[in-house]
């Protein structure tokens, strides 16, 4: 759990993804998200799409570009 989000991770293969080194930059996403809207690109896990959802975002779109890895970060609860 990370400023109040559950996220889910792969532990199969080499990487899990979800990379430690930017959780004040997600953490920041979501201080300066309010009532804007949000993209974010290679999103494997979804890590800056919710934190701007928790942020206040008024819309988030999220992309990965390998289809098979694209719902893995809409599974939260």
């Amino acid at each position: 759990m990370e400023n109040e989000i559950s996220y889910a991770i792969s532990l199969v293969g080499q990487k899990t993804g979800f990379y430690a080194d930017q959780r004040e930059n997600r953490q920041f996403i979501s201080t300066i998200s309010n009532g804007q809207k949000v993209l974010d690109i290679c999103c494997y896990s979804g890590g800056f799409a919710l934190n701007a959802a928790h942020g206040g975002a008024i819309d988030v779109t999220g992309i990965y570009f390998i289809s098979k890895h694209f719902s893995f970060g809409l599974v939260q609860d």
